[in-house]
């Protein structure tokens, strides 16, 4: 479950609900004002629950609209398992992010072709996203929810097939042969699925060496606000690694960190792309309660070097080219002195 931003409409729709089964790759795409929790909560129970049923997992990201105390208790009420992603990390929500990319390519290529606005090809969109084959199951998220392929337009045009003369008379012959379908539908799916997960794994890990840390390990944080800012740290840290987290019984992905500058600061749960290791040494602690970094150890003897030899360049030294070397006067006023 994700929230897409698009241009507003006429009719002041901004935001789309998109909601996709994690088996079936069946999509919903709902047209929202606004992405306040009530809306959100509203469109989920109304549009989606009471049409597919209430689902086990409920899967989103670390967004405010999807921690809210409204969809926690919709979650408590229902029996709902609700999960997130850890925080800027998309990948953890890899399917729906992936979705987002089409249907914006989607609409972009309707309203280049027949204009109008967004919300009026939304559900279109949907409709022709699930009649068509996944790449990863091998079937149409259509036939894994209905047991059947949709009849769409291009039905129309063709000539209608025979009625196959084995069609069950009973409603209960008609159950029990869509089950033996959906049976046979559901094992293929998965098989393709994982078929699919190794090869996707093969391409994501030619690109990745993955060293796992450990408990107690010093680390830099990646901090994706400052990412627009040029002149920015983009890191900050150090940080120590307090506990690593089991994530679907896979360990070192996920960790709990602490802030060492900030004791005060809570502990943070953050995935293992946005770290890196912490190389600059231990950073010591004064008597005086106040920490500070080595290297301002290494900036100050930086310094003294950098005033000795201000002070011994006044007779000049010579170059290559038997030229005398001395720094301007007023470099002076640049020095910083620690």
């Amino acid at each position: 479950m994700d929230i897409l931003e698009l241009p507003v409409t006429s009719e002041g729709s901004r935001y789309v609900l998109v909601i996709e089964d994690y088996f079936s790759k069946f999509v919903n795409l709902y047209a929202l004002l606004d992405q306040t929790a009530h809306s959100v909560a509203q469109c989920l129970f109304e549009d989606y629950i009471l049409l597919h049923g209430i689902p086990e997992t409920v899967h989103s990201d670390q967004g405010r609209q999807f921690e809210a105390e409204i969809i926690q208790r919709l979650c408590t009420l229902l029996d709902i398992d609700k999960t997130r992603t850890a925080p800027y990390n998309p990948k953890s929500d890899g399917m729906v992010e992936r979705f987002n990319r089409t249907l914006i390519d989607q609409l972009a290529k309707s309203l280049l072709s027949c204009g109008g606005e967004w919300d009026n090809y939304l559900k279109q969109v949907a409709f022709a996203y699930n009649t068509t084959v996944h790449a990863s199951t091998g079937y149409t998220p259509y036939y894994l929810i209905h047991g059947r392929e949709a009849r769409v337009p291009v039905d129309v045009l063709v000539p209608k097939q025979a009625v196959p003369s084995d069609l069950p008379l009973s409603h209960a012959d008609f159950v029990s042969a869509m089950r033996d379908r959906l049976e046979v539908a559901f094992a293929n799916t998965r098989q393709n699925a994982a078929v699919a997960h190794e090869k996707q794994k093969l391409y994501h890990d030619t690109s990745t060496r993955h060293q796992p840390y450990l408990t107690g390990d010093l680390v830099w944080l990646h901090n994706p606000r400052e990412d627009r800012k040029k002149l920015a740290p983009h890191w900050r840290g150090p940080f120590k690694v307090l506990a690593v987290l089991d994530s679907e019984g896979v360990t070192g992905h996920v960790y709990r960190i602490g802030d060492l500058l900030s004791d005060g600061a809570p502990s943070q749960v953050v995935h293992y792309d946005r770290l890196k290791p912490y190389t600059l040494g231990l950073i010591p602690v004064p008597s005086s309660g106040v920490r500070r970094c080595p290297t301002l150890d290494a900036s100050s003897r930086l310094g003294d070097e950098v005033t000795e030899v201000m002070e011994a360049g006044s007779s000049g030294t010579v170059s290559r080219a038997g030229r005398a070397v001395r720094p301007p006067g007023w470099f002076k006023n640049f020095v910083s002195y620690y």
